[in-house]
């Protein structure tokens, strides 16, 4: 008990009168707490595009901020699709009102219709395809915008750089995101005027030794402008350097796999990407805008920044936020409504995000990048305006 308190008691108990503005204030309202549970690739295949940084940075922001408290629970799933799913039981167990999982729908599909169960929310900062949005599931959300918007805004800036031919890479290794991304591409591609000049598939990821397919590239009379292909780094980055050391200067064209800060030097250096590669990915930290300013102040407060993905670690839980305020109500059903009904959000990778469309998948700029002294440059950032697969 405080001293003032222990005076007015006094008062009170000796019949005093005790003037208004000597009255103990009541304590403020605590502030209402979101509790979040994350599976996270911080370890395995996925660990370069983790968001787990980025989600307690923005956590440790808002907590300080004071208007709602966010109560993390980040674990490492290992890139492992059962132990994100079993993981994220437990998380569920211990009453979070959102779960994530591995960035891919192996681990995110039954996870959704776990956290179903528990009228909880399933989120990905960076799942991007779109089995997630013909699961059924009516408690998903994601902050990156689906494989065929990152499509879309990628073969634009491909036919702006010159690109009029494109052979496409593909494999089932990750679904839709590393087989239709680059048919969506095609189409869109073609729309402009380019042309598609036929596919090559590729087994999945850990290739070390590109030169089968290479072989197969330099066969074909005419030889392509370019190339797309949406996987990940190393392979990429791998990619790109045995195509430079047979001696060919095609078009590496790729999506938000591309997005990792050692991609220019596992590919070679500056020379082997300058002007020739071309990706789309989920923010570029444009300098004082919101990203930037993100990632520096996270940057002191000793988080490591792993491109853009971090920016999307922040969206989720600006978005959770956000939702509440929206809702007026941390209740899950209430935020997700929130969420779907009542955008655009302030988010960092982008001025803002929308779900009002009849799938719910996020609308916001893709920003499309190239490289410049072996470092990544901003090409374009647009909100696609010829997007496939989705039908108004």
């Amino acid at each position: 008990m405080t001293t003032d308190t222990r005076r007015t008691w006094h008062a009170i108990c000796l019949g005093l009168a005790v003037p208004a503005m000597q009255m103990v204030a009541a304590p403020a309202m605590a502030a209402e707490t979101l509790k979040i549970g994350a599976p996270e690739s911080i370890s395995g295949d996925w660990a370069p595009y983790t968001a787990a940084h980025g989600l307690r940075c923005m956590a440790e922001l808002v907590n300080e901020a004071g208007e709602y408290q966010i109560e993390l629970l980040v674990k490492d799933s290992k890139s492992e699709p059962q132990l994100a799913i079993a993981l994220a039981q437990q998380m569920l167990d211990d009453e979070v009102i959102a779960v994530s999982g591995t960035p891919a729908s192996d681990s995110l599909i039954p996870i959704g219709q776990l956290a179903a169960e528990y009228g909880a929310i399933t989120f990905s900062a960076m799942n991007t395809q779109v089995e997630m949005f013909a699961a059924g599931l009516d408690n998903f959300v994601t902050v990156a915008v689906p494989d065929p918007h990152n499509a879309a805004a990628t073969a634009k800036v491909a036919y702006d750089q010159g690109a009029r031919s494109v052979v496409l890479f593909v494999s089932d290794v990750v679904g839709t995101w590393t087989r239709a991304l680059p048919g969506w591409f095609g189409e869109v591609f073609e729309r402009q005027g380019g042309k598609v000049l036929g596919s090559i598939e590729y087994p999945g990821f850990g290739i070390t030794d590109w030169s089968p397919f290479i072989s197969k590239l330099k066969a074909m009379d005419p030889a392509p402008d370019a190339i797309h292909i949406s996987s990940i780094n190393p392979d990429v980055g791998v990619l790109i350097r045995q195509l430079r050391a047979a001696g060919m200067s095609t078009m590496v064209l790729g999506s938000d796999g591309f997005d990792d800060v050692t991609l220019a030097s596992v590919a070679g250096g500056a020379a082997n990407v300058d002007g020739t590669v071309f990706f789309a990915a989920h923010g570029f930290p444009t300098e004082g805008g919101a990203l930037a300013s993100f990632q520096a102040d996270c940057a002191k407060r000793g988080y490591e920044i792993n491109g853009a993905f971090f920016g999307l670690g922040g969206d989720v839980i600006k978005l959770m936020v956000g939702a509440a305020r929206a809702a007026g109500s941390t209740e899950p059903k209430a935020m997700l409504e929130a969420i779907y009904t009542k955008g655009p959000f302030e988010i960092v990778t982008a001025p803002s995000v929308s779900y009002d469309n009849p799938w719910h998948y996020p609308i916001k700029e893709v920003p499309v990048m190239g490289f410049k002294d072996g470092k990544p440059i901003l090409i374009a950032s647009t909100i696609p305006a010829d997007v496939p697969h989705f039908k108004k």
